[in-house]
């Protein structure tokens, strides 16, 4: 064999069996088949075999099988972020004619999505009160085909009453989609609830390292699934098997974090309350939080996201009190093992309800650093808040080697 072919056509007994704890990582756009016939079949191969890499590796396939049984669903796919999840989603239930129903509190770039892709295309748009419950069959006319859920909301927080609007959707033969990200399955299993479309930015805590994009879609229904799968194929749409291996591995440590995350951004978020700069704290575990009661009813626990809305007095101060902080990153993402922050000045985007300017809403994700060294932050950067007023400086901060 010459050289040039040797350098193309492996050698050696590689492929003998090989058992790790660790999923392989299998890299290929190419899938070779034995045959000639069995090449000309590969599209039978689709939805559950292995027919071109854009379209799944086992690498990927070993991904989809953990979320969707973290889901209590039957099968699930990804794609390339949460946004990507919720556009394809939308896209595989809808038609030009079709309308959609978006709760007022959707991650913001849907909004987007929704006017500079659905509507040019004919698919209508309404946005509704997050908390309207059952009362969104008065919502519901003869086109509607989709409506969405994001509970707890996109930087407000609010707590949906998901079966409540299942129940209504599905009395009119709607499918309804959730966006579970906030909870992940561990404190909340949308299709357990009735859901159809149980989509999560993976992105987030899946992964939980802040260093992969992603997006999943959980299903019980087969042949949703296989909608899903077609219109995925001519979107385009792939993942990289070396993401998927790290989200696999984050999945195994997904527990404790969320435990460990949810814990101190229940110890901050007391603290916070107590601030005089403090308005509200939005956080879906607190008694008094929209939506409270049904937080208590569906969900096992909460997670490391919250946020609090400011004072107006404290507004001329904000930006230093932030960038004073030193072990929260200013970023828009969120569930890494890293806290991070994130203004929201001016308020979110409402249609339906004007938009809560009450005052500046700061957001945190709470990652795994120690509490006591969190709590000393933040101490440390709202003391900035009375700049020009005398005070005892705290003793600075220790960092661990």
């Amino acid at each position: 064999m010459d050289d040039q072919t040797k350098c193309v056509h492996l050698t050696g007994d590689w492929e003998r069996e090989f058992h790790s704890l660790v999923p392989p990582v299998h890299r290929g756009s190419t899938v070779v088949f034995p045959t000639v016939d069995a090449y000309q079949r590969r599209r039978e191969s689709f939805y559950d075999g292995y027919s071109y890499g854009l379209y799944g590796t086992p690498t990927s396939r070993a991904l989809e099988a953990q979320i969707a049984a973290l889901d209590s669903g039957s099968r699930a796919l990804v794609v390339p972020s949460g946004l990507a999840a919720i556009a394809l989603t939308t896209l595989s239930c809808t038609r030009s004619g079709d309308r959609v129903l978006l709760p007022d509190n959707i991650y913001d770039p849907v909004r987007t999505f929704a006017q500079t892709f659905l509507e040019p295309f004919g698919v209508e748009v309404a946005y509704y009160d997050p908390l309207i419950g059952r009362g969104i069959v008065d919502l519901v006319e003869d086109n509607v085909r989709l409506i969405w859920v994001e509970s707890p909301g996109s930087v407000t927080m609010e707590v949906q009453d998901v079966p409540g609007i299942v129940e209504a959707a599905h009395a009119r033969g709607i499918m309804v989609a959730a966006d579970n990200t906030w909870a992940t399955p561990l404190r909340f299993k949308p299709l357990a609830y009735g859901v159809d479309f149980s989509v999560t930015a993976i992105s987030k805590y899946f992964a939980g390292h802040s260093d992969v994009l992603m997006g999943a879609i959980s299903v019980r229904d087969e042949g949703l699934y296989r909608r899903l799968r077609d219109v995925s194929r001519v979107l385009g749409y792939g993942v990289s098997p070396e993401d998927c291996s790290l989200v696999l591995r984050g999945i195994e440590t997904l527990s404790v974090r969320l435990d460990r995350a949810e814990t101190s951004a229940l110890i901050l978020a007391r603290w916070l309350e107590q601030q005089p700069e403090v308005l509200e704290v939005l956080h879906p575990a607190f008694a008094s939080h929209p939506g409270h009661e049904h937080w208590r009813r569906d969900f096992s626990g909460s997670s490391g996201l919250f946020s609090v809305i400011l004072r107006p007095t404290a507004r001329p101060r904000l930006a230093s009190v932030i960038e004073a902080l030193e072990f929260f990153s200013i970023g828009a993402s969120w569930g890494g093992t890293k806290s991070i922050v994130a203004v929201i000045d001016p308020a979110p985007l409402r249609t339906v309800a004007a938009p809560d300017d009450r005052g500046p809403i700061v957001r945190f994700s709470l990652g795994l650093e120690s509490i006591d060294d969190l709590k000393r932050d933040l101490e440390n950067a709202f003391r900035l808040f009375a700049a020009d007023k005398p005070h005892e400086v705290l003793p600075p901060l220790r960092h661990r080697a």
